[in-house]
């Protein structure tokens, strides 16, 4: 049997309201950092963190919108938007 290892990488999410209380922020009140495989979703990501994607309506990075399927790259702030936020 071959082992396959997948190279690991840090991201960090950033969320507020009700998603920041599930992320846990550890850097600062919004941001947590994150190691994770290479290739991984951010889907698959907050899946492992437990929150549940529908309760994400979009992510964005860099002023983009990007979808649940996106693949983050090494060192990546990634902001979590829940679908209905006020003010």
């Amino acid at each position: 049997m071959r082992l396959i290892l997948r190279k690991s990488m840090l991201i960090y999410l950033k969320a507020g309201g009700q998603l920041r209380d599930l992320l846990r922020p550890d850097m600062d009140c919004y941001t947590k950092q994150i190691e994770v495989p290479e290739g991984l979703t951010i889907r698959g990501i907050v899946n492992t963190l437990g929150i549940k994607p529908e309760l994400i309506a979009f992510v964005s990075t860099n002023g983009n919108i990007k979808r649940l399927d996106y693949i983050p790259g090494d060192g990546e702030e990634i902001t979590l938007h829940p679908p209905v936020s006020g003010g």
